[in-house]
Formats: structure tokens, sequence, C-alpha cells
């Protein structure tokens, strides 16, 4: 029951994002010159998966993200974070390959917060768990002082396997160029 209500939640979620994306236009010709801001960043945090018998395991991971080149909603940007996650807890040793994109906003000098939908492929190995394609949703947080960056994630996914559909919670550190 409450995978369910989760779902329908992060589904609405992603819905809602697509809506309001595709309902703003593209910036004008009043646009600032793009800049990547191309940022590497190592992550540790939380890996929780629905596979029965596996409790909540340390997970470790490292991200390259970069500011979209095409896209420039009048509000924000987009950010591109490709991201590789491993978690090995339990008997069952999870690691993925996600592209995420998550409309960003600054809130604050040097403070975004944002969120987004992205696609992923889960490799499994142990307890009989196949591996999976994914899709996910997820929300972001960082703060980036000069070249310093520190950032909080969390996202779910969801498997075509449906028995590996997971939690994944993050914090991150790197430095943006």
């Amino acid at each position: 029951r409450r995978r369910t209500t989760m779902r329908r939640l992060m589904i609405s979620a992603t819905a809602a994002m697509i809506v309001l994306a595709a309902a703003l236009p593209a910036r004008g010709g009043d646009a600032p010159p793009y800049s990547p801001n191309w940022a590497f960043s190592l992550k540790g945090g939380a890996w929780q998966s629905d596979v029965k018998g596996v409790d909540t395991a340390p997970a470790y991971g490292a991200e390259i993200s970069v500011d979209d080149p095409v896209i420039t909603p009048v509000i924000g940007k987009i950010r591109h974070m490709l991201s590789y996650n491993h978690a090995d807890h339990d008997g069952l040793e999870l690691n993925t390959v996600e592209w995420n994109a998550h409309w960003v906003f600054e809130t604050a000098n040097g403070f975004w917060l944002g969120a987004g939908p992205g696609v992923g492929y889960l490799w499994a190995d142990g307890r009989n768990v196949d591996d999976s394609p994914a899709v996910q949703f997820g929300m972001s947080s960082t703060y980036v002082m000069g070249h310093a960056l520190l950032g909080f994630e969390s996202r779910y996914q969801w498997t075509s396997g449906d028995s590996t559909d997971n939690w994944l919670t993050m914090i991150k550190v790197g430095y943006q160029f």
C-alpha cells in the first residue's frame, strides 16, 4: 500500500514537471551567453531496495553534470546529471548508470533547488534479481560557492522487473569548473 501511494505521488510529480516544462517558451534574444558549468562530484548515502530481506545499504557513486545548451526555460535552467552508483549489502550488489535532467532554480545566491525525471540501467548480482532498464524521478538541492559544490539528492527508481524498485538518497561533494 505504501509503495502504491509513493508510486502515485512520483508519477504525479513527474507529470506536473513535464506539463510545466512544455508550457514554458524558450527565452528570446536577451538570453545570456551559454556557460556549461561542468561539475564533477563524489557521492555517498543510502540505498533502499524493494528486495525482500535486504536492509538499507550504504551507497557511493560519482557524477558529471552540465547545464543544457539547447533548452533554456524562462525561469531556471535544465541541469543534466550522468551518474554511476554502487551498493553491496545483505547478499545483493546493485550498480546503476543514470541520466537525470532536473529543472533547477536559484533560490538564493548559489543555492539551487530542482526536480525532474531520468532514465537508467540497474545491474543486480545476488538474491535471484534480474538486471533491468529503469526510469526515475528525483529532487535535488545544490550549493555552489566559487568552485566548491555541496549537494543533496533523492530519487525513486522504477525498474522493469518491479522487484528492484528503489530509493537512493545521497550527499555529494564536488568541483564546478
